[in-house]
């Protein structure tokens, strides 16, 4: 599932837009990790917890008469070891509240991560229509209440406040609107989760802090897992892949694991035919682009469907080839291309075929810049064998 919207981000987004869509699938990640980890610790506590009761069954607690060490060794141990009926409680209370804890943390993130993209596309989508600086009048309001939340929060805090009434009343008007604003219809539902955490803290303390640190352990698979995700692309694209470098995500023969396309896909990384074939992807955030360059098709509306159809068809398999370059050796190639959905990753894309009949043997570069103007392209340098069959 992250893996997914982490694609389809980088598919829908424009890149300016790369860093919002990375804060979301992270946010996402984490609270997913968070709650696998948790999972797994409260699998092997519980295994314990039954050891325990079962040894607990069988023996009460430790016995020095009929110990097999020596009655000095035994006791100094003894001294040193919890009640076998205290381990059982801990172990017991610290099962029955990780879960309790994941889930909370779960709906925090997930709902922020759910809420922030619903915002991006509403904002992307009436961006066309309305001046960007209404839209974001939502997120500065939010942003107003996140930062009085914080302050007031500290201050009512502190040792000299907190018998303030009105302090504490204020504090606790703003942190119930910022909770609205923020959780939406979950917020009494994750409240009540940590103001039992946090009303019982000094009850409790080492189980929070344990709680804590398992939290923690969520984050250290969060961040194992961007590294088998697309996620870091969204970061800094632009240095995402080194020219010095080759992927296997540019050769079809290589990249069998992928389902989502970063770059274009050549055949091999040694082609033996005399040509060579290449698909493109189009991103659907190439649109807006794509238009400053080409403009929108106009219907006419003296034809028949059928050939505004056709026209259409061909006015935007023209307009791919205007933005969409190669270069081969640093010299640039005519292309023909034809629009193409990938077998294996159903993306759009368009796929043309390269005569290499002159192309030198051994080692060739291809060069493709997706040039949209005003300084704003995308190019990769993908590198080849070229060995001829004789």
């Amino acid at each position: 599932m992250i893996g997914w919207s982490t694609n389809k981000f980088i598919d829908i987004l424009a890149p300016d837009q790369y860093l919002i869509g990375y804060s979301i699938v992270f946010m996402g990640l984490l609270a997913v990790s968070i709650l696998v980890s948790m999972f797994v610790i409260h699998f092997f506590l519980r295994a314990y917890w039954i050891g325990l009761v079962g040894l607990n069954s069988v023996f009460p607690d430790y016995s020095i008469k009929d110990s097999a060490y020596s009655k000095v060794y035994t006791e100094k141990f003894i001294g040193i070891l919890p009640k076998l009926k205290d381990s059982i409680q801990k172990v017991d209370e610290l099962c029955s509240v990780i879960f309790s804890a994941a889930f909370a943390i779960l709906l925090l993130y997930l709902y922020m991560a759910l809420f922030a993209s619903a915002y991006l596309f509403i904002f992307n989508f009436l961006s066309d229509y309305i001046p960007y600086y209404y839209l974001l009048i939502p997120l500065a309001i939010l942003a107003v209440v996140f930062v009085l939340q914080t302050i007031i929060s500290l201050i009512a805090n502190l040792k000299t406040y907190k018998e303030n009434e009105t302090i504490q009343i204020w504090c606790f008007k703003i942190v119930k609107l910022g909770s609205i604003l923020m959780l939406g219809p979950l917020y009494k539902s994750i409240l009540q989760i940590s103001m039992i955490f946090g009303s019982n803290f000094k009850k409790k303390k080492a189980l929070t802090y344990l709680i804590i640190i398992f939290f923690f352990s969520g984050i250290f698979i969060t961040v194992y897992q961007v590294l088998n995700t697309n996620i870091p692309y969204l970061i800094k694209q632009e240095v995402y892949f080194d020219e010095t470098k080759t992927y296997a995500g540019y050769y079809k023969t290589e990249n069998e694991q992928l389902n989502f396309l970063l770059t274009p896909e050549i055949t091999s990384d040694v082609i033996q035919a005399n040509h060579l074939k290449i698909f493109i992807p189009i991103f659907s955030h190439e649109k807006k682009l794509r238009e400053k360059i080409c403009g929108t098709y106009v219907e006419d509306e003296n034809k028949s469907k059928a050939e505004q159809r056709k026209e259409a068809r061909l006015f935007y398999l023209n307009s791919y080839q205007k933005y969409n370059h190669i270069l081969l050796n640093d010299e640039e190639v005519s292309v023909g291309y034809l629009k193409y959905d990938h077998p294996k990753t159903k993306q759009f894309g368009i796929v043309g075929y390269i005569n290499l009949s002159n192309t030198a043997i051994g080692k060739n570069t291809l060069k493709i810049k997706k040039d949209y103007g005003d300084e704003n392209t995308t190019e990769w340098t993908i590198p080849f064998q070229y060995f001829p069959k004789k």
